[in-house]
Parts: structure tokens; sequence; C-alpha cells
């Protein structure tokens, strides 16, 4: 049994602007409190093929997953793949410029699969969503205000 996630947001600005608030993996934490305790990089060169990080998350349950970036082009896709806790976790981003609208579409595909996922599955579902929806709240949020910024300049 695996637990699949699918969301989606809008930020009213460039990919670029997104790529350069949610590539700042320090400031997770700060933008989902309750939800993640750390995250640092712990091998290779940051955001490139083969790269490491650790994310220690609190909810929906404590556990630890050290992802690997499989695939990665900044500032619109990213593929991960982390292991930790009994999980193993996969997951792609994607930063996708809608030029009619003027805006980038954040969206995210998330598989978790293990003997944690198994005994608490749909349990836990609704909680990683809203952890998602908060982070792309407040990575939309700093990336909108980056490009205010950048085009008062």
């Amino acid at each position: 049994m695996s637990l699949d996630i699918e969301y989606a947001s809008i930020a009213q600005c460039r990919p670029e602007h997104v790529w350069q608030v949610f590539e700042r993996i320090e400031l997770w934490p700060r933008w989902a409190s309750q939800a993640i305790r750390e995250v640092r990089w712990v091998s290779g060169v940051p955001w490139s093929t083969g790269a490491k990080f650790s994310i220690e998350m609190l909810k929906p349950m404590a556990f630890k997953l050290t992802p690997e970036i499989l695939e990665v082009e900044p500032p619109t896709y990213l593929h991960l793949r982390g292991k930790g806790s009994g999980v193993t976790g996969e997951q792609y981003f994607f930063f996708k410029w809608m030029p009619v609208e003027q805006t980038t579409e954040l969206r995210t595909l998330q598989e978790f699969s293990g003997a944690p996922v198994k005994l608490f599955g749909g349990k836990v579902k609704p909680a990683i969503e809203a952890g998602i929806r908060n982070l792309f709240s407040r990575v939309a949020e700093e990336a909108e205000a980056l490009a205010r910024g950048q085009a008062s300049a």
C-alpha cells in the first residue's frame, strides 16, 4: 500500500521567484514549524543530481528522511527520492509558468510507502496535505514579495 498525494496552487510571479524561495531549505521549518523540525544539506553540491539533505518531520508522525535529488532543472522541476524511519518517499515538484495568466502553478506529486504508511496511511494523509498546502502558501507569499521588490527596484 502506498499513500499518493497531489496538490497544486498558484503564485502571482514567475518560476524564478518561486525557485529562489523554495531552494532555501533552511527556511522550510520556519514555514511549517509544527510539522518540520530541521532541514539541512548532508552531501553533494546543493541542488545538483545526487545531492542529499536531511529532513526531520514532527507531523503527521515523527520521522527522518534523507532525500536524494534524482533530477533537477531549476527553476521549474525537481524529483526527489528519500528513505528513513521505515518510510520511502518519492516527490516531484513542478513550477510551471502560465503566460496567459502571468502566474506560476506550483504542483507536487508525492508517493509514500513502508510499514508506517501501511499502519497509518489514510489517517495521516490530511495532515500531509495540510503541510504541503501551508508550505506552498508560504513559498508563494515570499516569492510574490520578492517579485514585487525586484519590479520596483
